[in-house]
């Protein structure tokens, strides 16, 4: 069975979580735009300092049509 979480990655990494803490930010952010810089500013003082994590989740939320990119930001879809 496919899961969107390996039991072998730690949970605060996995691209769910990442994607969470992302539209967190997106939510409280002022125009409902972030750059990338912002994002994993924001990441880093969740601990999530390396770029793999942040850019999968980047993807699982662009795939799932939650955000998209617009250069040089991203922006959450409305629902």
């Amino acid at each position: 069975m496919n899961s969107l979480v390996s039991k072998d990655e730690p949970l605060e990494t996995s691209m769910v979580h990442v994607g969470y803490l992302v539209l967190k930010k997106l939510e409280n952010a002022d125009g409902g735009r972030l750059s990338l810089a912002e994002i994993a500013t924001h990441l880093a003082k969740n601990n999530v300092k390396k770029s793999r994590p942040m850019m999968f989740a980047l993807i699982f939320l662009h795939m799932a049509g939650i955000i998209e990119f617009k250069a040089p930001y991203i922006y959450k879809l409305a629902a």
